[in-house]
């Protein structure tokens, strides 16, 4: 009996329901690699980590009616720079925090960009004050984080 494998692109055509689509995820993706929001990717780090959301709130600086909005999932797509700040916020390695500009939409920490090397040496030396951070690109003529 020849019994014909049906590959992945074939088998997300045949998906119709929600029950479709999460027993095919959790099946061929894995619960830890379907994180699709930004949020998501938040949550489950600081529940990981035992990091207080408050903790994240008074480190990245960013106003806290805005990250509750972030973190309840009401706003989805934070700007690349609130990531950044909310990411520094959990004092996240350089992986890390690319990992969550990746699952936000946004392009990893650019190497060939000034202002995203030095936003990567704070990461690497763990110093994640943002002030100081935003100082620090003032100082080379560089944008702050619009937090």
């Amino acid at each position: 009996m020849n019994s014909k494998r049906r590959t992945p692109e074939e088998m997300v055509k045949q998906l119709r329901t929600s029950e479709e689509v999460e027993n095919y995820l959790k099946i061929h993706i894995g619960e830890k690699e379907r994180t699709i929001y930004f949020y998501q990717y938040l949550n489950r780090y600081v529940g990981e980590k035992k990091i207080p959301i408050s903790q994240v709130i008074a480190s990245s600086k960013i106003n806290r009616n805005y990250v509750y909005n972030i973190t309840n999932g009401s706003k989805k797509r934070p700007g690349r720079d609130k990531i950044i700040a909310l990411c520094f916020g959990a004092a996240m390695t350089y992986e890390e925090i690319n990992k969550g500009l990746e699952i936000g939409g946004y392009c990893r920490l650019n190497p060939e960009d000034a202002r995203d090397v030095w936003i990567s040496v704070c990461a690497n030396r763990k110093q994640y004050d943002i002030l100081s951070l935003n100082l620090l690109l003032e100082r080379y003529g560089l944008q702050p984080l619009d937090i």
